[in-house]
């Protein structure tokens, strides 16, 4: 075979179809390229999707520390690992692995004031920190193609318990200062009597609260404050001597009755005792109580200082000087309005009342109403225009009687909503239905924003409450707290339908604004619910307190 020289040639020269081989290869490797670019994409995403989970289940663990136990529960509910987790993520990753790490931070501690500290139970150490890493499997979509059919990718984070945030506080506290409050306390960590026990649990919250902003190293100035502090004590005192439990050496105060100025139902102004026969509020909003934030004593020549019995200030703290029994509601309404006075005149803060208290509401009036539980013994319930039911002057007319009081023909007139029912009404403020009146004072307290911690000191389950057992206000729990999402719990109403539906520790219960907020030492049987059942002594209740103010926080990863 013969090939034409010029045959060869031309068909050397045709350049023609060479570039399709070219091209094939490069289409190959851009469809490659954009296949990874793709897969690159999906992978941030979800890495992107993890940390945000990641960084929520951090977060939700560090709000139930320093339970261990809760906070674990906290991060495996808001994690990615399992179909029932809130942060599921399983349509674009599988095998997601959570690993929890508890720590105790120095930086924490010194630089957010939060101290490590143990869960309440005591079965475990100090933290103040924890972490979490999720690690997961992401599928390619192209990558095998190339032998790549997965990747791996983790997201951490790292969260401070809540503590030591610069959020400014009005905080009223309440103590029971009757006499029951002399007795020597059953609770393991404090042998000293009741009223010891309360004012040293409370010396720990102050040694821990912020009175002044954190970049203010000297509490300079009134509007600088955070935690400005007021403290509130029953029975009231007269004014002239509000200071003895403050003044060193402490004195006891002169006790006054309960004295309402107009019992009319419904009438504003029978709210608050007449500043002329008493006062409920020994110290009013200060934050002199340390010299500033970093602080880890207080300063004794606060009044604050003195009336806890602070080491150094001379004073042994105020005492239970008794005189009348328990009757809450009018106190509560009383630092109240102190507290709303306060915040309007700082707005931007946050209101909070903490009530402590060994139990029953059993202040007595003279003629009261005993076949419906009232005690008639003591004039320790007054009112200013009626000196007594059936008194000259003191009429259904001109005068009326302090409600459960008198007889049914000295105050026949007397209704609850609408029906008649003699001198039997329990509406505030009344000798009847004393524990009511306090649930409802407080729960008027927590709609209006105030976020209420109730404290039951060695509180009874049975036996008290007597002006409640036939007559007393039904108040509906309250369910909602659109201020503290952190602290959703149930809510009890009262009565309540447990098994000691009237009695002290319920109506303690009852005032808080949620379960999350009742805290009891469990003394007498008194129990708390949830998480708040591990703290069963005065000083872990008032350091729980503090914690609960405020909220975690993320924080560099790797905090030491």
């Amino acid at each position: 075979m013969r090939f034409d020289r010029k045959s060869i040639g031309r068909l050397l020269r045709d350049e023609r179809g060479q570039t399709l081989p070219f091209t094939a290869v490069i289409l190959v490797s851009l469809m490659g390229l954009s296949g990874m670019a793709v897969d690159a994409g999906h992978g941030y995403y979800a890495y992107e999707r993890l940390k945000v989970a990641t960084n929520a289940a951090t977060l939700a663990g560090a709000a139930g520390m320093p339970d261990t136990t809760t906070a674990t529960s906290n991060v495996n509910t808001y994690s990615s690992a399992t179909a029932t987790d809130k942060n599921f993520l399983g349509t674009i990753m599988s095998n997601v692995n959570t690993t929890i790490t508890f720590s105790c931070s120095n930086t924490v501690a010194t630089k957010l004031n939060v101290a490590c500290e143990t869960e309440g139970s005591g079965s475990g150490g100090g933290y103040n920190a924890l972490t979490v890493k999720q690690t997961a499997t992401v599928s390619t979509w192209f990558g095998s193609l190339f032998g790549i059919p997965q990747f791996n990718i983790q997201a951490a984070s790292m969260a401070a318990m809540a503590g030591g945030a610069d959020t400014p506080f009005n905080l009223a506290v309440i103590l029971d200062t009757t006499e029951s409050m002399n007795s020597t306390s059953t609770e393991a960590s404090c042998s000293s009597t009741q009223i010891v026990c309360a004012v040293d649990g409370l010396q720990t919250m102050l040694v821990n609260l912020d009175p002044c902003s954190l970049d203010d190293s000297s509490c300079s100035g009134s509007a600088h404050y955070v935690d400005d502090v007021a403290l509130f004590t029953f029975p009231p005192p007269t004014p002239a001597t509000v200071s003895d439990d403050y003044t060193c050496p402490t004195h006891n105060p002169s006790i006054v009755p309960y004295t309402f100025p107009n019992v009319t139902p419904g009438a504003n102004q029978n709210l608050i005792m007449p500043s002329t026969y008493g006062t409920y509020e020994i110290i009013p909003f200060s934050n002199d109580y340390k010299t500033n934030d970093t602080a880890t004593t207080l300063d004794i020549s606060s009044d604050l200082a003195k009336a806890v019995g602070y080491s150094g200030t001379g004073c042994t703290g105020l005492a239970a000087p008794g005189g009348d029994g328990t009757y809450y509601a009018q106190a509560i309404y009383a630092a109240q309005a102190a507290l709303v006075t306060q915040q309007a005149a700082n707005p931007g803060s946050t209101n909070v009342m903490i009530i402590l208290s060994d139990g029953d509401a059993n202040a007595c009036a003279t003629d009261a109403n005993t076949a419906a539980g009232g005690c008639s013994t003591k004039s320790q319930l007054v009112a200013t225009n009626c000196s007594a039911p059936g008194a000259s002057g003191c009429n259904n007319t001109t005068n009326t009687p302090l409600n459960g009081t008198g007889t049914s023909s000295t105050f026949p007139n007397a209704t609850i909503d609408g029906s008649a029912v003699g001198y039997q009404s329990y509406t505030y403020p009344s000798e009847l239905g004393q524990c009511g009146q306090a649930v409802q004072a407080a729960s008027a307290a927590t709609t209006a924003g105030t976020l209420v911690f109730t404290i039951a000191f060695e509180s009874e389950t049975s036996g008290g409450c007597a002006t409640d057992q036939t007559f007393t206000a039904s108040v509906p729990s309250v369910t909602t707290l659109t201020a503290w999402p952190h602290l959703t719990g149930t809510s009890e109403a009262w009565p309540s339908g447990g098994s000691y539906p009237t009695q002290p520790c319920t109506a303690i219960g009852a005032m808080a604004s949620n379960s999350k907020t009742f805290y009891s030492d469990d003394a007498s049987g008194c129990a708390a619910t949830g998480q708040n059942a591990d703290y069963t002594s005065l000083a872990q209740i008032f350091q729980a307190i503090f914690t609960t103010l405020t909220s975690p926080r993320l924080i560099p990863l790797g905090t030491t």
